[in-house]
């Protein structure tokens, strides 16, 4: 279990979630990840990770999701509360945990969505 899970409040969950953001979100292109982003109806920002069979084995997908909220949890400079689906792409199986970060937080700055 991790020091700071994240709490099912911060999380998307069901299918009509992710429908909704794939729906109406905005998307934007990174080395290591696309980010679809999406006002949120709630208070809190929330995360959902699309990881599928082509990134690899489940011990290669469960490191890029683990990454990956790692540092939606550490980013906290988001302007207002949105929906999150972040997709990894192929280079993120071999990227670093900063690598990831930086990207992350860039392409956020790029939407617009940091402070």
């Amino acid at each position: 279990m991790p020091p700071h899970p994240l709490p099912p409040a911060r999380r998307l969950r069901r299918r009509g979630e992710f429908q909704r953001v794939f729906d109406a979100g905005r998307r934007a292109h990174g080395r290591y990840l696309t980010i679809i982003a999406s006002p949120a109806p709630g208070p809190d920002s929330r995360l959902g990770i699309v990881a599928s069979r082509k990134l690899g084995g489940a011990v290669v997908r469960n490191r890029a999701k683990r990454l990956i909220r790692e540092a939606f949890r550490t980013n906290i400079g988001l302007a207002a509360p949105v929906d999150l689906v972040v997709i990894p792409k192929a280079a993120a199986t071999k990227a670093k945990a900063t690598d990831i970060a930086g990207d992350y937080a860039s392409t956020l700055k790029r939407m617009g969505l940091s402070k």
